[in-house]
This record gives C-alpha cells, structure tokens and sequence, in this order.
C-alpha cells in the first residue's frame, strides 16, 4: 500500500513538471510570437522644407521665376511705398539656417512688393554734382545742394541716379557726399571727371583717360571692394548727341565706353532746369519745370522708351523738387535707379 502511494506521488510530480515544462514552452512561443508581429509605434510625420536664396531686397521677377521653378506658391502683397519691382519684406512658415532660407513645403509665401510696368516708373537722375555754393570767396556757404536733394529723397523714400563730375567729388566739401548718395541707398554714375567739352571730346582716347581719372577718384573715395560693387554706368556730358563729335564719331564713343563695361544713359524727360529757352513769361521755377515734365511724359508716355528724368545739383532744383514729386506720384509714378533700366541712348533712339 505504501509503495503504490509513492509511486502516484512520483507521478504525480513528473507530471506537474512537464506541464509546468509545457506551459513555460508555451509562454516562450506565444512571446516569439507576439514580437514578430509587433507594430512600430506611430510617430510625427516629417516636416518637408525647399532650401531657397533669401529673398528681401531681390528683384520681384527673378524671386518669382525662383518660387516657380521651386514650385512653391506665392502671394504678392502691394506696399505703401513708391518703390517698384522689390522685395520689401517676406512672410513665410521655415526656417533659416546658415544664411539659407528653408519653405516649408505646401505653404504660401507672402511678398510685399509693388509689382509695376515699365511705363508706371520714373527714372530720377542728377547732374553734375556734388555740390556745394557758396557766396563769393569768403566761402560762406549758402547751399548745401546735393545734401539737401538727399534729405528731400530720403524723406519720401525715393532712390535716384546721381551722375558725378570727378572735379566736384574730390574738392573737400564735397566728397562726404559721395559716400553719402552711396550709403542713403542711390547710384553712383559717371558724367566724366572734368566736364570740359571743349578737351575729351577730341579724341576716343582722350575721352577714356578723363574716365579713367573719374574711376580712380571714385575708388579713393568709395574704396575699392564699394566702387566694384557699384558698377558701371555712364552719361556723356551733354549727351551721346552733343554737338562736340560729328555723327560718325558718336558711335565710336559710344561703342569704346560699353568696350570697358560702361552702360549709357541720355534722357527722355526734362525739367529744362539749365535751360530757359522754353520759359513763358513770369513762369517761377517751379511752375516751368512741371510744365516741362508733364510734356515730356504726354510726349514719351506711348513711346515705350523709359522715362529717364534730367535734373541738375541745382538750388532752383532742390526748392522744386518736392513739389515735382509730388505731382508724379500723384499721377501714379514709382520711382527707380538707371541700373534696373535697359540701356538709352539718343544717338540710337
């Protein structure tokens, strides 16, 4: 009786052993199992961005043929400026990362910019300067013409072209304002270093060594790094069709200044303010040079040439010109730079 106990109890226990065998099988198997079905958690989706240059301060057609190769979507938002064609300011869901602008992908970028047609802009351009008047020898000085024109620019945020005379930019009291016209955002032109008709225009060469002296003036004042950067850009002193060179000679002229980079720059418009030919009588200055720009624009206005404006460093000038601009931007001009116009000339207009 007592072995038969034993041996169920042996039993008994070899076989609670192997289910417990059997159960930790399973268990190990159901394991296996369970992890070669496992599911990744679920995570964020990537966000996606398009590396782009930075875009304020570009030309609006080249930022827009930019987004469209990129194929991101764009909003142009009109500003309050008088400005046209340039990027004033851009919102954006990015990034910036080491100087590169990052859109994310599948937003809309909003520029602010005013986008305008050739004919809606005017070209402002002044002569001649800088300069300084004065009274008479005592040199007290009476009119600070070229840093009062500035200060009228600034203050409706309008950019003009000042095409320079070499002997004006290095007297002392003038060469501030090179930098000056540089620094407040305008284009430093060319309009020859001695403006002496009667000398550099005897000769293609002789016209070349006056430019060459501008240039040299210009790189000691600006610098050199500042005065690449500008580039180049010319007025002829009384214009590609003055009187000094014969018809032939003009093209020669012409061609030698673009041979060394040079773009030229006549005129379409006037404010005659160095000339009282076309003055009615007891016509103030002011009253004569609108009158001279509204017909220049009623003349030029369906001629698809650019409306390149002629002024001059002058006191008659400067006391006009708030309300000549005035007038344009009531007539619904913008106002730009020669660098953002196509090349024009008399000769070959």
């Amino acid at each position: 009786m007592t072995n038969k106990s034993s041996m169920n109890k042996n039993e008994t226990i070899k076989l609670g052993a192997i289910l417990a065998i059997c159960l930790i099988v399973l268990i190990a198997i159901i394991v296996v199992l369970f992890r070669s079905f496992d599911i990744a958690p679920a995570t964020e989706p990537q966000t996606q961005y398009i590396e782009i240059s930075m875009l304020d301060g570009m030309n609006l057609a080249d930022a827009k043929k930019m987004l469209n190769d990129a194929d991101i979507n764009y909003e142009i938002v009109s500003t309050t400026s008088r400005t046209p064609n340039k990027i004033e300011k851009v919102e954006y869901i990015g990034k910036i990362e080491d100087g590169k602008l990052y859109i994310e992908v599948g937003t809309t970028v909003k520029i602010h910019a005013n986008e305008v047609s050739v004919d809606q802009i005017i070209y402002l351009t002044f002569d001649d300067g800088p300069i300084v008047n004065y009274t008479d020898n005592t040199y007290e000085t009476i009119y600070h013409n070229t840093g009062e024109i500035l200060d009228i620019l600034d203050q409706y945020g309008i950019k003009a072209t000042f095409f320079l005379v070499g002997e004006q930019m290095v007297k002392s009291d003038r060469t501030q304002y090179v930098t000056d016209i540089y620094q407040r955002g305008h284009l430093v032109a060319c309009h020859s270093f001695s403006h002496n008709f009667n000398t550099i225009y005897n000769s293609t060469s002789d016209f070349l060594s006056d430019i060459e002296q501008f240039e040299n003036a210009l790189k000691n004042i600006l610098g050199e790094d500042i005065y690449v950067s500008v580039g180049k850009y010319i007025r002829f002193p009384g214009g590609t069709n003055n009187s000094y060179i014969s018809k032939q000679q003009r093209m020669d002229f012409i061609n030698v200044m673009r041979e060394n980079g040079y773009k030229l720059y006549d005129w379409t418009l006037l404010t005659n303010d160095a000339d009282d030919r076309y003055r009615l009588e007891g016509e103030s200055d002011k009253d004569y040079y609108i009158r001279s720009v509204k017909e220049g624009i009623e003349t030029n206005k369906d001629s698809r040439k650019p409306l390149v404006l002629l002024m001059h460093d002058k006191n008659s000038t400067k006391n006009a010109l708030p309300e000549i601009l005035d007038y344009l931007i009531s007539e619904g001009y913008y106002f730009d730079t020669v660098n953002n116009c196509s090349e024009y000339t008399l000769v070959e207009n």
